[in-house]
């Protein structure tokens, strides 16, 4: 689920990115890359919100719509490290707008779908269309403006990426209400048009870096192995059991893994995870950290609406409105977090973070059949909120300053794709509560929390693997 907290992850793409020669910061190249990118932030608030009434109207099985949310991410989770290099190879301009219009032909897809074949496609297309949309967006934004102006520019673009990425949903619940879950998709096709036109006229041309070396072994050994391990995960949750079929996608995705830090390992600094990034502690602990509390943050971002509609039998609208109020306050405190790790440091403020999220996974064992918004939900939101906002902003910050500052880059896009491999992970060990109903859907609901606040208390006592010493503020290039 792309939200507030992936918005401030991804931050540090384009504040590591050196300006281009003569660029004087642009409007309009922030308004095409804000515009893009929003995009990026939309299609799974609108999933989860869709989720049941495409199941129900499909009639598509749980394991169906587990993997309505696994399509978009693998490729997001695999494929975003090496995008970058594909448009320094190609071109950033170029790639960005491939992204937008393969975006776009996922969502079609979607719309016009007749069956499962077609969603699943259109979904894994958006996730690809993802993966190169958000480095080169990122990094067209970073390259036009000079280091005084380019934390405000990145700010603006988080925030109009929040905003896009809250009223998303409100607005398909109010459609779901109304009419078909198609026309949540379709109405992503306008935005797509006006991206393509405004990206194409508003950003420059820049120069492909010809020399650039493309790790496309690395990618396909990263679809591989996040395939392979989440294709086996995603059907062990659903009753399979360790049959035939699981053990030899286990071994596929074990394998292909494998491969990849081979792989990596042989390439060294040409590789698209150079080995170097790990030697640092804190990228290590910042990582792990990463995984572990994005894993459960997704997992209520795509549960709880589900359970609202299919289980409480709340209106649609309400729970596309749910998560309005943890957009605000992280956007809202985010930035405070910042004197917290002035005043104790790098290390307490992630502490104090992952421990209210896993506050924030066990209110939300109180939700139940005639559960109210206010009274149920909205606590375990509110402790999500405040702690992802803790946290997020000293680990990207952590991130970026616990290497040298050519590779922050790389360090940041790692961090990146990391959430997304903790979402992709999670969903598959946990989405099996999509196959319960009735009360059986909140027993499945609540044994995902609690393993929900045990990755939080893990995340908590990775943060010990983080070097102790004093917050140092990332310095944008110039």
């Amino acid at each position: 689920m792309n939200s507030a907290p992936l918005i401030l992850t991804d931050d540090g793409l384009a504040l590591s990115e050196p300006r281009a020669i003569g660029a004087r910061g642009s409007t309009k190249v922030l308004t095409a890359s804000s515009l893009g990118s929003c995009l990026v932030f939309v299609s799974s608030a609108i999933v989860a919100v869709a989720l049941a009434a495409i199941g129900r109207d499909m009639g598509l099985s749980p394991l169906d719509l587990q993997w309505m949310m696994n399509a978009e991410l693998l490729p997001l989770a695999a494929l975003t490290l090496v995008a970058g290099a594909v448009g320094d190879r190609f071109g950033q301009k170029r790639i960005f707008l491939v992204g937008i219009a393969l975006y776009g032909l996922g969502a079609a897809a979607i719309g016009f779908a007749a069956s499962f074949a077609p969603l699943i496609v259109g979904r894994f297309l958006q996730g690809f269309g993802e993966a190169l949309i958000l480095p080169n967006g990122l990094s067209v934004l970073g390259r036009a403006f000079p280091a005084d102006k380019k934390a405000r520019a990145v700010g603006i673009w988080s925030a109009a990426a929040a905003v896009a990425s809250g009223v998303a949903p409100a607005i398909a619940g109010m459609i779901l209400d109304h009419g078909s879950w198609r026309t949540t998709f379709l109405m992503l096709l306008p935005v797509v048009v006006g991206a393509l036109a405004v990206g194409a006229v508003w950003i420059p041309k820049d120069s492909p870096t010809s020399h650039t070396r493309v790790d496309v072994g690395g990618a396909v050994l990263s679809i591989a192995g996040l395939g392979g391990l989440g294709a086996g995960l995603t059907r062990l949750t659903n009753g399979s059991g360790l049959s035939l079929w699981v053990l030899v996608t286990l071994i596929v995705g074990l394998g292909g893994l494998a491969a990849l830090i081979a792989t990596e390992w042989r390439l060294g600094d040409n590789a698209m995870l150079p080995p170097s990034l790990f030697a640092s502690r804190s990228v290590v602990g910042a990582n792990l950290f990463t995984a572990l509390v994005y894993g459960p943050f997704t997992v209520m971002l795509t549960l709880i609406p589900f359970v609202m509609i299919r289980g409480a039998r709340l209106p649609t609208l309400m729970a596309g409105l749910a998560f309005i109020p943890l957009q605000v306050l992280i956007t809202v405190v985010s930035p405070l977090a910042g004197m917290l790790c002035r005043r104790f440091g790098r290390r307490l403020p992630l502490f104090a973070g992952g421990a209210v999220v896993a506050s924030g996974c066990a209110m939300a064992l109180r939700i139940g059949p005639s559960a109210t918004y206010w009274a149920d939900i909205f606590p375990s939101i509110l402790l999500l909120a405040l702690g992802m906002s803790l946290a997020i902003a000293p680990l990207t910050t952590l991130v970026l300053t616990s290497v040298e500052s050519g590779r922050a880059g790389a360090a940041s896009g790692f961090n990146s794709a990391v959430s997304r491999t903790g979402s992709l992970f999670a969903f598959a060990l946990l989405g099996g509560v999509l196959q319960q109903g009735g009360p059986q859907l909140f027993s499945g609901f609540r044994m995902a929390m609690a393993f929900a606040v045990v990755a939080c208390v893990l995340a908590t006592l990775a943060v010990f693997i983080i070097e102790p010493g004093p917050h140092v503020d990332f310095i944008p290039r110039d």
